[in-house]
């Protein structure tokens, strides 16, 4: 058994582990949205660039509207009925 599989089968270290996580995300995320405003980041063109995180919330919009037409492609294109080849 490996360190990661020791770490992550204790409820209690990974509930540590989870927590430290999310912690870092948050920390990370209130970095994107305070340092543009200290260091005062490049040229913007557009308006809406301005907004505080704006490459992170347009990636996150981007990638789930990338699965969402995914699903739908497959879904209404790809997928056959199940009894397809029964014939």
């Amino acid at each position: 058994m490996n360190f990661l599989q020791k770490q992550l089968e204790d409820p209690v270290r990974f509930a540590r582990i989870k927590r430290w996580f999310y912690a870092g995300l948050s920390v990370v995320a209130l970095a994107e949205i305070v340092l543009p405003r200290i260091f005062h980041g490049g040229e913007s063109h557009f308006s809406f660039e301005d907004f505080p995180a704006w490459g992170s919330l347009y990636g996150f919009v981007s990638c789930v509207a990338i699965i969402v037409v995914s699903k739908l492609i497959g879904k209404l294109w790809l997928m056959r009925r199940e009894d397809y080849y029964d014939r």
